[in-house]
């Protein structure tokens, strides 16, 4: 394929993107040899991990306090909901079933009764 004097614009992107990636990655290999760079990430992320929690904490009193239902709480409601509303369906399903077999007509007469076939009887005649 002959060669475009017009550059493509996405080849330019995804070049500089990858350059850009290049330098973040030794950027960020030089910063992991250094100790102290090392225990700062470390402390963060501890710091992160203790306030999430501690947010978790004062919402769910807050929560307690409103009366209101926490997220875990939901989560347990929609999965008994969900149980719930697979039983229904699978009764549906059965009673659906039961009404598609056929029933005899519902009639104020009984339904006849086959008739007997008549057997000559051999009494003996009174003479």
């Amino acid at each position: 394929m002959a060669k475009s004097f017009i550059p493509d614009p996405l080849e330019l992107l995804r070049q500089a993107l990858n350059r850009l990636e290049e330098r973040a990655n030794s950027l960020a290999g030089r910063g992991m040899e250094i100790d102290q760079v090392m225990k700062a990430l470390h402390q963060m992320s501890g710091l992160s991990l203790a306030l999430r929690q501690a947010v978790e904490l004062a919402m769910e009193s807050f929560y307690k306090r409103l009366n209101l239902p926490t997220g875990r709480e939901f989560a347990e409601m929609r999965a008994t909901l969900q149980r719930l509303e697979d039983k229904l369906d699978s009764l549906l399903a059965a009673e659906a079933a039961v009404r598609a077999t056929p029933r005899p007509p519902r009639t104020r007469k009984p339904a006849a009764e086959p008739q007997k076939t008549a057997v000559p009887s051999r009494r003996r005649k009174a003479s």
